[in-house]
Order: structure tokens, then sequence, then C-alpha cells
């Protein structure tokens, strides 16, 4: 329950015991239903008094047209996964981040604790706290996540952060995570050396209509859309003319200081190459452009606000297949549909039918746990598993979750006793992780041999085009030096 909520609107003084910072004090919410009132003695050396409100609601609609853009408040085609929720006490998923110097990230991670409780928030989910800024997937009610982004919005630095809310049927987190992390994403070598605070060393970012009218035109101006995300994203969605990543995950994406490390489907681009770099939320792309930008790349380009707010102001235009992401609905389509199917941008994984379909599924073999896409068809026919083989485990083999899902730890599917040994062999080095390592190394190898061939194919096409325009640039100068020469005669 939110203090205001529990404070009667008669007199009464809101009352705490341990020394909380004024800035949590001041907002909204937490002054709601109060009085004009003395300060109690403890909060005297803030000078400062407790602002009474009674039955305000002017804050809660200002805060949630925050985060309602005009394009979605108008449109009826978006499909309900897309529509900004209104009922404060709807469950939704609030995605944020921004990046600004904090001087003790540490600190400011007690802060925001002490604020979610003192106003009782049901907050859950991923909000990590660096030197650089903040990075957040969480989630509750609508009435309790826009209350906590309103606050940060009021702490220095932050006024300009911009977040979304997205409906959900309930937590879409188990828990909250709000912890201190060097680095806001994983990228190879970390990210406290780049310059990802300052604006003029990020990409230029494009608004979802600005976006849109350069993506229709990127493969006849031969710019590169670069998806910088991890393979299954793309597997899942991508925009048209993104080549999948040749990284497994974006950890993995180059960030050395050699002349090829780069991009592999930017080691054959003129430098001056327009860049589009897009990712689900945008953070990837702010903080990878300052590496790319340092590689001397003079033209990138970011989709402002990300893929999520590309799809609720322009629809799937564009766009193939569905979007993926971190939190239990694993998935949200692009457009409206009259079915409840979130379709796939690649095939299915197992038989090769067009007819995939999303959400992810892990495998029910638990030393493979693969990550794939499927049909229903093989879903049911292998009972959750990847492959024929895999049905034929000799270890444990987690319940079919045919509609996705993610699994929990490995000691919910099976009895202690009789099947504890099996469970903790195969958390050993010579187990699981090392056949998983060596299988990702295999489909590593698959994968950029498949890229150099297909970047081998699009040279040879860009060669072939580039003679085509010079045959077709020196046929006119022939044909008016014949002529000239027929004059002369």
């Amino acid at each position: 329950m939110l203090l205001s909520n529990s404070i009667p609107k008669s007199c009464k003084f809101l009352t705490h015991e341990r020394s909380v910072p004024l800035s949590l004090l001041m907002h909204p919410l937490a002054l709601q239903h109060g009085c004009a009132s003395p300060v109690p003695e403890w909060r005297q050396q803030y000078q400062s008094r407790l602002i009474c409100r009674s039955n305000d609601s002017g804050f809660h609609a200002n805060a949630l047209a925050s985060s309602i853009s005009p394009a979605a408040a108008k449109s009826s085609s978006l499909p309900p996964q897309l529509v900004p929720p209104t009922d404060p006490s709807a469950y939704c998923v609030l995605n944020f981040y921004h990046l600004t110097q904090i001087a003790d990230p540490q600190a400011t991670v007690e802060e925001h604790r002490r604020f979610m409780e003192l106003l009782g928030l049901n907050i859950r989910g991923r909000i990590y706290v660096s030197s650089q800024g903040i990075n957040s997937q969480c989630g509750g009610t609508v009435e309790h996540a826009t209350a906590y982004a309103e606050w940060i919005k009021q702490q220095p630095g932050f006024q300009d952060l911009r977040y979304t809310i997205w409906p959900a049927e309930g937590h879409a987190f188990p828990k909250l995570r709000l912890k201190y992390k060097p680095n806001l994403i994983s990228l190879a070598g970390g990210m406290e050396t780049m310059p990802v605070t300052d604006p003029a060393a990020r990409a230029t970012p494009l608004n979802p209509s600005r976006w849109k009218e350069m993506i229709a035109q990127a493969q006849e101006e031969k710019m590169v859309v670069l998806d910088v995300r991890n393979d299954y994203e793309w597997d899942a969605g991508h925009f048209e003319g993104a080549e999948r990543p040749a990284e497994e995950v974006f950890s993995e994406t180059p960030v050395g200081e050699g002349e090829l490390e780069v991009p592999v489907y930017l080691k054959e681009v003129d430098k001056d190459t327009p860049v589009m770099m897009y990712c689900t939320g945008g953070i990837r792309c702010d903080v990878y452009s300052t590496f790319l930008r340092k590689k001397g790349y003079s033209n990138l380009y970011t989709l402002e606000g990300g893929i999520q707010n590309y799809l609720r102001q322009e629809g799937g235009a564009h766009w193939k297949g569905s979007l993926f992401v971190f939190d239990a609905r694993m998935a949200i389509p692009a457009s409206g549909t009259e079915t409840d199917a979130l379709p796939a941008a690649v095939p299915c994984s197992v038989c090769g039918s067009p007819d995939s379909q999303l959400p992810h599924v892990n495998c029910a073999n638990i030393d493979c746990n693969e990550l794939f896409i499927a049909c229903s068809t093989c879903k049911t026919r292998y009972n959750g598993c990847c492959c024929e083989a895999c049905t034929m485990a000799p270890r444990l083999l987690r319940p079919a979750k045919v509609d996705g899902g993610h699994y929990g730890a490995w000691g919910n599917y099976a009895d202690l006793d009789e099947m504890g040994p099996i469970i903790s062999q195969g958390r050993t080095r010579e187990g699981r992780v090392a056949r998983r390592a060596r299988r990702r190394e295999a489909l590593k190898e698959k994968r950029m041999e498949f890229v150099a061939k297909k970047l081998a194919r699009k040279k040879m096409m860009w060669d072939a085009m580039a003679r085509l325009e010079a045959l077709e640039v020196q046929a006119p100068q022939q044909l008016d030096g014949g002529v000239k020469v027929a004059c002369a005669q």
C-alpha cells in the first residue's frame, strides 16, 4: 500500500524514525492527503515543511501522459500489448535508461531502495546503477511504476529521463534486483572507459518517423542497417535489410583496438557510409556507437527509444516478425492482427516450416537448455526438446513448455532424494557447462562461415553493380564521340 493511502485525510504528521533525504519525501504521492502542519523535529534539519494535498489527481494523470505518445493515444490499430495502460491498478512493465554521471552510485542505490520502502512500492525487476547512469527493466502496478519513474525525473541529472510503460497480466519479473553494477550492459572489456555520458560522442538519434523514412531507402542508398542485439532476438523479429548478428550474444560484439575489431558487416564498408543502429530500448546502440565513433565511423544513427518506441509510433512498417522482450512476456506483436499468434522472422529450427511461432522455448533437456524457435507441431512432437536426440537424454527432462516461459531452478523438477546426485553432476565443469561451451563454439564457427559467404556474395553483387554503372556512363560518351567524328567527315 502506498504511504499516501495509509494517511487519513484529516490532519496528521508524516513521521518516520530514520533520516530520509528531502528528495524522498517531496514526491507528490508521499505528500498526497497530508495537511499544512508544523514540521516534525527530525525534519527541521532540512529547513522545509510538508506541503499538503487533498484528493489531488492531477499528478497521476500527468505522470501517465508522459509515457503515452500522441500517435499511440490516437491509434486504434495497435495490438493490446503495445497500448499504454491507464488503469492505476493494472500491472505494467516499466522500461527506461539514462546516461549521466553519478558521483556515488552505491549511495544512489540505497536512496532508491529507501524511496520504494517509504512509499511501499511493489516494484520488481532489474534496476542497475553505475557511475554512468541507470538501466532498468522493471514493473508493478501503473500507479507504483509511474510514481517511481516520476520521482527519478526529479533527481539531479535525470530531468530529461524518458520512460515507457507496457501492459502486463501480472508481475512480469519474479523479484526486485536493485544493485550497483560497474557496467550497465554486458560488453567485452566493460564500458567504464567509454564516453557514454557525452551526447556528442554517441550516434545521432532519429525519431521513429524519420527512421521509417530512412530505412525505406536503406538498400537503395547502400546504408548499413546494424542490429546490435543477441542473435536469438533477431530470429524473433528484425528490420528489413538487417543481417543476423554474427555474435551469439551482444557481449561478444567486437570492442578491440585492432583495425578489424568491428562487426563483420562493417569491415568492407567505407567509414562515411550511413550506419543505422537499433536495439530493443536504445541503450546498447548508444553505448556501442561511442566505440564506432572512435573507430572513425562518422555517419551513425540510432533509433530513438528503440524498437519498442518505433512499433508503438509507426506500427510494423519495415519490420519482420515479432519483438523479443526480456520479461515474462518473452515476445510481443509488431502490429495488430486478428489472431493471438506471434510470428517469428525465421523458419522452424527443427523441420524448417515457415509456420514457426513465438515465444522461444528452452530445450526441456537440462543438459542442453538451448533457446530455440519451432512450429507448434515440432514443439509437441519432441515434447519441448530441440531435437529427437534430446528426448532420449540420460538425465533429467523438465516438463515441456510448449507455449514458452522461463524454467525455474533445477531442483524444482526432481525429487531431491532420487535425482539430487544427477542434478549436482550436471553442474560440474565436466558436465553440462563443458558440453554447452563446446556446442556454442561449434555454432559460432558455423555462423562465421555463413556470414563470410554472405559478405562475399554481397561484395560480388556490389562490384557487378559498380561495373554496370560505369558502362552506363561510358556508353553516352562513346556515342557522342561517334557523332562528332561523323560530323567532321
